[in-house]
């Protein structure tokens, strides 16, 4: 990719760790050196090439803006997995990426002390963004319980494993950590199961129902099967938010809007407003990039937020959406690579 030619931003590996056979962090910085800033649960979107075709993978951040950590993001190498073979194989200190910016909203709220206790589920590297946010909540909130359930086939496959220990011995019963293994010769006990999470939440719940924050992460039938325990438990769905662990699945849309005549978007960037014609089926996101504008995306699927904006004027109708809470749409946010103006032009800050 020549770098006189694109909008993406050079980033440099500054450092590389193994975390375990077939996991690795890698840290990284702007090519001039400078940090990159973040929020911990973000996460990190490169810009590949293969055979001139540009394709796009995000990675959730593993440090912790919080405590002054430098950028870094933890890769589990997946035989059949393009990049992630790439990045475990052949990357190393040195090297430069290019990357479309750093974005998602599986983070902590700004106001912490609105839980008082914050349960984490995680499966296999989803612990990636779920680290980040227990030392956030440890190290800035005195009075927030956490909770930690962590399901891999058994300990020596278990990231952070060493690290979480020690918090659990540092913050006593402020954190408590549950690791459970597939591998287990106790069955009820080996995988996070419907039967299973209510028994492990009357053992750590603290505090009313209505007080505790979820947060999960994993694959897909992982996380389907926990929230569904969540909200039959009593967790309100408001109160559980999740990290879509393959984002780039696209989704089968079933339903079309009533109106779908073209309208005029209205687009304020950083840097610039610009205006260009929407028709269905064009999401706003695709209607941008035939007329040459650049917006954040990553996904293409409603699932990870990159591409959010704000609508300021007008109605935008979307096809999809994983991701964006009800607060978040009462804010006016919508998803431009799932959205469409309907009943008129609409103006949308980016």
């Amino acid at each position: 990719m020549n770098s006189s030619n694109t909008p993406y931003k050079r980033v440099i590996i500054t450092s590389r760790k193994e975390e375990l056979p077939g996991v690795v962090t890698f840290t990284l910085a702007f090519a001039d050196g400078r940090p990159i800033p973040y929020r911990s649960g973000n996460f990190i979107t490169f810009i590949f090439t293969m055979k001139g075709v540009e394709d796009r993978r995000s990675y959730s951040i593993s440090s912790t803006s919080e405590l002054n950590e430098p950028i870094s993001f933890t890769v589990k190498r997946i035989d059949n997995g393009c990049y992630s073979r790439i990045l475990y194989d052949q990357t190393k200190v040195g090297d430069v990426f290019f990357i479309a910016g750093v974005t998602g909203r599986f983070t902590l709220p700004v106001n912490t002390k609105k839980f008082q206790q914050y349960f984490f589920f995680a499966a296999g590297i989803g612990i990636g963004p779920v680290f980040p946010l227990i030392k956030s909540l440890l190290a800035k909130d005195e009075n927030a319980f956490v909770t930690l359930i962590y399901s891999n086939r058994w300990q020596g496959s278990t990231i952070f494993y060493d690290e979480l220990v020690r918090l659990a011995a540092t913050y006593g019963n402020r954190f408590q950590v549950e690791f459970l293994y597939s591998s287990s010769k106790n069955l009820e006990r080996a995988r996070i199961s419907k039967a299973l999470l209510p028994v492990l939440m009357r053992e750590y719940v603290r505090v009313p129902k209505s007080s505790i924050l979820a947060y999960v992460c994993g694959p897909y039938n992982y996380m389907r099967m926990t929230i569904l325990s969540l909200e039959e438990y009593g967790i309100d769905e408001s109160n559980i938010r999740k990290e879509n662990f393959r984002p780039f699945e696209r989704p089968v849309i079933k339903t079309e809007p009533k109106d779908q005549k073209t309208y005029t978007v209205h687009l304020k960037l950083h840097d610039r407003e610009v205006s260009f014609l929407c028709h269905y089926p064009d999401s706003i996101l695709e209607a941008a990039r035939k007329n040459g504008v650049l917006i954040p995306f990553s996904c293409e699927s409603g699932r990870c937020a990159s591409c959010a904006g704000r609508c300021v004027n007008g109605k935008v109708w979307m096809a999809f959406n994983e991701v964006l809470l009800d607060s978040d749409l009462e804010e006016g946010i919508v998803l431009t690579c799932s959205g469409h103006p309907i009943e008129g032009d609409v103006t949308i800050e980016i």
